[in-house]
């Protein structure tokens, strides 16, 4: 288990590197994936064809036209859009560009969402553009006509699923054509791709429509003008993991998770045991008011609560993980470890090799470092395992309250968004699942090494 997470440790960075990491709270970054989706391998329990998101990606083809009376047809670099571009001084000096995407739509589920971008470059008049929806029934729907007022590069965005004016033109096409049932939540990504009839506008009781759809998009303006499109059919299926509210793949948080939560854990583990054990170590074999200020401090630490006080400090300063830590250092220098490590000292010095070496005329510098310490290592790395999993679940419930490293995508803190986003009443198992079982892995593998160490040196476990 501990090699397959430090294996991930060492993965991540090249499947998931730290530019993708640092736009984890950027809502910009992840807005071509579809929202809520299940992991892409649920289909095969479903027992239905899901739907992956349909990119219809931009051409990156030249804004300008010729000047001269002439007609442009060409096949975009990637994907399926028909770009037809007409020039004409016959009525106005006017410019048509004409984009058209086919594709075939077989899946057994709606889509959850549908958007478009257009990309317009004009000149002091903005032109028209026109959005048009061909269904395999030959029924051809209009739905919005618009004057762009970003220019390339600034795209314009339409969110077809939200937008009123679509929302309006698909409502009076439906009712007035095929005399279908008006509710109040119209789904146009469900009416859009839903059989001609009655209950097209209801999104419990239509059904799909399957074949060929296609998108036309016509821009009408005078003088030089340019278009680029894309659009996207969002899916309700989406990679390993799936996705979250803010469409963030969070194969992306879990992966990242994964070093995030050994580092912290690892890291508070082994300085704060360290400290205890030799500090323990020192003022034990020292004694006298050294060994009573240690004691006491430790007794001091050891009732102090600690989440209260990170909490409050998370609070009011919003520290970096690594500022968490440096608290959890500066609370922990002494407390459980120093008690063990003054009943082991207690015992080791009275051993008669300590007496020899004192005899011979060794310091106690050199019989503490070199006699009593190697003692008490077997027994610091069996505390340093055991103590891991605390400071996993430390990280991970201050990041669940929201009052973790921001920066950072960590288990916690995606259990916490869950939590927000009532993913468990919503039924985004994924969501919790996930990060809960890898908390849950990395905490039972250290706690495995720890009894394994525990196994080891307890002479009635080892008899057992």
């Amino acid at each position: 288990m501990l090699a397959f997470l430090l294996a991930l440790v060492l993965v991540v960075p090249f499947v998931a590197p730290f530019d993708v990491v640092r736009a984890w709270g950027s809502r910009q970054a992840w807005l071509d994936n579809p929202r809520d989706a299940a992991p892409e391998w649920t289909e095969l329990f479903a027992g239905k064809k899901l739907l992956r998101s349909m990119h219809l990606s931009p051409c990156h083809v030249p804004d300008a036209v010729p000047l001269s009376n002439v007609t442009l047809r060409e096949r975009c670099p990637r994907g399926d859009w028909t770009k037809i571009a007409v020039r004409t001084t016959d009525f106005g000096n006017y410019t048509f560009i004409t984009m058209r995407q086919k594709f075939y739509y077989d899946a057994d589920v709606f889509p959850s969402e549908m958007s478009m971008s257009v990309w317009a470059a004009y000149g002091p008049n903005a032109p028209q553009v026109t959005v048009t929806w061909k269904r395999p029934d030959n029924v051809t729907v209009t739905l919005l006509q618009d004057v762009p007022e970003q220019r390339a590069p600034t795209p314009n965005f339409y969110p077809i699923s939200i937008s009123s004016t679509v929302k309006d033109e698909i409502r009076v096409w439906a009712i007035t054509t095929y005399n279908a049932t008006d509710v109040s939540l119209i789904r146009p990504e469900v009416t859009l791709f839903a059989d001609a009839g009655p209950d097209m506008l209801d999104s419990r009781k239509a059904t799909i429509l399957e074949g060929e759809y296609t998108l036309e998009i016509e821009m009408i303006g005078s003088g030089i003008i340019g278009m680029d499109a894309k659009a996207i059919v969002f899916g309700t299926v989406f990679g390993i993991a799936g996705t979250d509210s803010n469409r963030r793949d969070l194969l992306v948080g879990l992966l990242w998770g994964a070093p995030v939560a050994l580092a912290f854990g690892s890291a508070a583990a082994i300085v704060i045991v360290l400290l205890q054990t030799i500090l323990g170590a020192l003022a034990t074999w020292f004694g006298g008011w050294w060994d009573e200020i240690v004691q006491r401090a430790a007794d001091v630490l050891l009732i102090l609560p600690l989440l209260p006080i990170l909490l409050l400090i998370a609070i009011v300063y919003s520290p970096s993980i690594w500022w968490i830590l440096a608290v959890l250092v500066g609370f922990g220098f002494v407390g459980s470890t120093t008690k063990v490590a003054r009943s082991i000292v207690l015992q080791v010095k009275e051993e008669a090799y300590i007496e020899a070496a004192i005899s011979y005329g060794a310091s106690r510098t050199r019989i503490l470092f070199k006699h009593i310490m190697p003692r008490l290592l077997p027994y610091t790395f069996a505390l340093i395992a055991l103590s891991v999993p605390a400071f996993i679940f430390l990280e991970a419930s201050l990041s669940f309250l929201g009052l973790g490293d921001p920066l950072l995508p960590t288990w916690g803190s995606i259990l916490g968004q869950a939590y927000n986003g009532n993913a468990a009443y919503r039924g985004f198992w994924w969501w919790i699942a996930f990060p809960a079982g890898g908390i849950v892995f990395a905490t039972v593998a250290f706690a495995l090494l720890g009894y394994s160490f525990d196994k080891v040196l307890n002479p009635r476990l080892r008899e057992q």
